[in-house]
């Protein structure tokens, strides 16, 4: 478990940075008026769902690799 975390705490922390950097980005760059985001809510579910199953692929990754080196480390020790 303390694979998993160490790992996977940094991405979570830029991918969170990177979000709130983009959305500060958005609204400088409107020029004082916010656009209606609303046409676009098919989009914003499409990246969610993506982020999502990238980041269940990553857990799944670290969860195989922590069994793997459990699988080692017994073995080594036999």
């Amino acid at each position: 478990m303390r694979t998993i975390s160490r790992g996977l705490l940094p991405a979570l922390a830029l991918a969170f940075g990177l979000l709130a950097a983009d959305a500060t980005t958005l609204l400088a760059q409107g020029g004082g008026s916010v656009p209606s985001l609303r046409p676009y809510w098919h989009v914003f579910l499409a990246y969610a769902a993506a982020w999502l199953l990238i980041l269940g692929w990553v857990v799944s990754i670290a969860r195989r690799l922590g069994r793997i080196e459990r699988t080692m480390e017994n073995r080594a020790s036999e």
